[in-house]
């Protein structure tokens, strides 16, 4: 077995034990680097490498490298955003998320390829993991994005509770459903990159000021967990018989099983896509061709040209759509008649959560919709955003639980994912 193909766990046990190097390590990494990456941060990843071999870190996962969405900003290598009007921009600050990762002595290796402005799958984090380019990374997950890609990758990717881990740094697509999410090869990676990650930020106001503990795996016998027992019409055969064979594997574990139908889920995505496409027009109103980001300055340009043509000429055409309708949407007399609602029947998605939850520990549904949807995230991927709520996918199963309650989350996704270890073997 190749370096690139141990568990991140793996790595740490072997720098621990003086078989191999961080060096050895990263640059095993960079060579396997393919188009998944947007930028190679080579120089920097080996000099923290060969400080992790000197002996100035002593975190757990020293030495293990790591790889960024191109939607987390970092000093030192660009921060594009998969957009035009940002190619090549340098941030002045880190996120802090990626302070973290220094402080414990990750090497980073570099960003990975995303959706402008990140409104899509992290298609290069994801790509970047499942085929040994990294060990794990830190995307961001909008509206069950990030979960998506791991279920059609076979990585595992757990969205935590909203706030759990700051948003310093990230650049904001959707602020109410954008969460910071560790990816990995598998659940165990992933809980020990989640937990380098969370915790209270005063840089973010929306961080939250609680102490979190993840523990040991106290397993799941005598969990109850909700399911849904009919196939829905847009869950594909395949991946239906995927989430079968886990929740039999939970039933194998001691969960007791009961169905759970939540009937808000129905407007899921109609509602995050009206709340998203406001939101997102929003956010994307600083990206003015003034401040930062590439400007284009026709001639005897007034302010108000200078801005005009630089987002027309560094805003892709999804991008302005979603503008488009997103200022309809925030506008007099469209705010009242779909921006209210939308948020109406979030509250009630986060009230029928919170219903189930008095009966059931987790939710568990099918993981993957059937391709070709614009928006491909199931209903409940979806819900768990507009809710807050931390969630994972992993083995074909979409797992949520109460707020707060994200080591639990890890409990069943770590019992779901020997499916995958079984077929392995």
């Amino acid at each position: 077995m190749s370096l690139t193909q141990l568990t991140a766990t793996q790595m740490a046990e072997q720098l621990r034990a003086g078989e191999t190097t961080a060096v050895e390590l990263v640059t095993a990494h960079l060579d396997a680097a393919s188009d998944a990456y947007v930028h190679i941060n080579r120089d920097d990843a080996l000099s923290v490498a060969a400080d992790v071999d000197a002996g100035k870190y002593s975190h757990q996962l020293a030495g293990v490298p790591v790889v960024l969405s191109d939607v987390i900003v970092t000093t030192g290598m660009p921060t594009g955003a998969g957009s035009a009007y940002l190619e090549g921009w340098v941030s002045p600050y880190e996120a802090t998320v990626v302070t973290r990762l220094r402080e414990a002595g990750l090497p980073i290796l570099g960003k990975t390829r995303v959706a402008e402005f990140g409104m899509g799958d992290d298609s290069g984090a994801h790509q970047a993991v499942a085929h040994y380019q990294a060990p794990f990374a830190v995307v961001s997950d909008t509206a069950g994005t990030a979960r998506h890609s791991a279920a059609q990758t076979g990585t595992v990717a757990v969205k935590p509770t909203y706030g759990a881990i700051s948003r310093f740094g990230l650049i904001a697509a959707v602020s109410s459903m954008d969460t910071v999410t560790p990816i990995a090869r598998n659940t165990a990676d992933a809980k020990a990159l989640h937990e380098v990650l969370v915790g209270v930020d005063e840089l973010d106001p929306t961080c939250l000021q609680h102490e979190w503990d993840f523990g040991t795996d106290g397993g799941v016998d005598g969990m109850t967990v909700g399911i849904t027992t009919t196939q829905p019409d847009n869950v594909s055969n395949d991946a239906w018989n995927d989430y079968q064979a886990g929740i039999r594997v939970l039933q194998d574990a001691g969960v007791t099983t009961t169905e759970v139908t939540l009937e808000s889920l129905n407007q899921a995505r109609q509602a995050a896509h009206i709340i998203g496409a406001a939101e997102f027009s929003a956010n994307l109103a600083k990206f003015d061709g003034i401040r930062f980001g590439n400007r284009v300055t026709p001639a005897n340009a007034t302010v108000q040209d200078v801005i005009t043509a630089s987002r027309g000429a560094g805003f892709g055409y999804a991008t302005k759509r979603r503008i488009i309708l997103g200022t309809q949407l925030l506008s007099a007399g469209t705010i009242e008649s779909h921006f209210r609602p939308a948020q109406r029947v979030r509250t009630a998605i986060i009230n029928e959560h919170n219903h189930a939850f008095n009966t059931v520990d987790a939710l568990a549904v099918p993981a993957v919709t059937i391709q070709g949807e614009e928006y491909e995230s199931t209903t409940a991927g979806v819900g768990a955003s507009l809710a807050g709520l931390p969630a994972a996918s992993v083995a074909g199963v979409h797992i949520s639980a109460p707020p707060y309650a994200d080591e639990l989350v890890y409990r069943i996704s770590a019992v779901v994912e020997k499916i995958t270890a079984g077929a392995a073997s």
